[in-house]
């Protein structure tokens, strides 16, 4: 059976089609910026929670701004958030609405990173900023109201990749673990190496054209750079990870290295729970505004996050 986008995804492609605006990859850094800024911040009363507060991280670069949702009173266990955006656009508020739903339903401590972005600051800039803030969420939960324990990983598309590289470090490390990593259609592998680019190269909220000029802005002219922690896939070895929940979207060019890295983790004993959203693109978790199946899925992401570190029932 031939897989069909879901029909509210569609008509949001149809919207896109017939505003008939540049290619997001013709604009400059700032512009592309800006666009998706008003497409994606919410407009009207937000959801919501007990509290939700901006913290200044101290960083030897510059301050980092991490937006903390808290669901409920007293000590939670945090989780690190870290967004999508090709590594270039996108900040703490366009992902605003996804993780007051996450929070809210997980019952954690959600903590939003407001890393560095490309070309500004490229590759690994992102993976230390990441880095920074996860360890010192791990070493100053008193400073926020968090209780320290099972923290978790979530990153949406590019900040999936980072996440994924994260967990990878922190392993390489010997450092602390998170309980879970969530990985939301992430990039893993090096750009146009799998048939989905060719597949789904045109007409979805990523596409081929887009996801060169996002790696051209976070890599330059190294764009031929080995590195296991920029493209995890590439690891030799992906033993002693955390489990992982990974998210894939049928139609998206990052489709197929989602499921190989899923098949991969699996093989080298990770506990693996693999969600191939067979009828949605790029960027669904998004669009749960809009998309009722989106919101299913935002469920799902969070009833994992809700799991992550306690014992499994009776």
């Amino acid at each position: 059976m031939t897989p069909q986008l879901d029909p509210e995804a569609q008509s949001i492609l149809d919207v896109v089609a017939a505003a008939g605006e540049p290619h997001l990859s013709t604009l400059p850094v700032e512009a592309a910026r800006e666009r998706l800024r008003a497409a994606l911040v919410v407009k009207g009363a937000p959801l919501p929670l007990h509290g939700v507060t901006d913290f200044e991280l101290p960083s030897p670069n510059e301050a980092l701004r991490l937006r903390l949702y808290r669901p409920g009173p007293g000590p939670l266990p945090p989780a690190l958030f870290l967004h999508g955006g090709g590594w270039t656009v996108n900040d703490v508020d366009t992902h605003d609405d996804l993780c007051r739903r996450l929070a809210r339903r997980s019952g954690r401590l959600l903590a939003s990173l407001d890393y560095r972005k490309a070309p500004e600051h490229r590759h690994p800039a992102q993976l230390e900023d990441a880095h920074l803030a996860y360890r010192w969420l791990l070493d100053n939960p008193e400073a926020i109201g968090a209780d320290g324990s099972n923290p978790a990983l979530f990153g949406e598309s590019s900040g999936g990749n980072t996440a994924a590289g994260l967990a990878l470090l922190l392993r390489d490390l010997g450092a602390p673990s998170p309980a879970l990593q969530v990985l939301a259609y992430p990039a893993l592998d090096h750009f146009d190496r799998w048939p989905s680019y060719e597949e789904r190269a045109t007409g979805y909220i990523l596409d081929r054209e887009l996801m060169h000029w996002y790696l051209g802005q976070l890599l330059g002219d190294d764009q031929r750079l080995e590195d296991p922690y920029l493209y995890p896939l590439t690891g030799d070895d992906l033993s002693g990870l955390p489990p992982t929940v990974l998210l894939t979207a049928e139609f998206d060019p990052l489709r197929d290295e989602g499921i190989a890295y899923a098949k991969r983790l699996a093989e080298t004993g990770v506990e693996v729970e693999h969600v191939h959203a067979a009828d949605q693109m790029h960027g669904f978790l998004l669009l749960g505004r809009v998309v009722t199946r989106a919101g299913s899925l935002i469920d799902r992401a969070a009833d994992a996050l809700a799991r992550a570190g306690k014992p499994a029932p009776a």
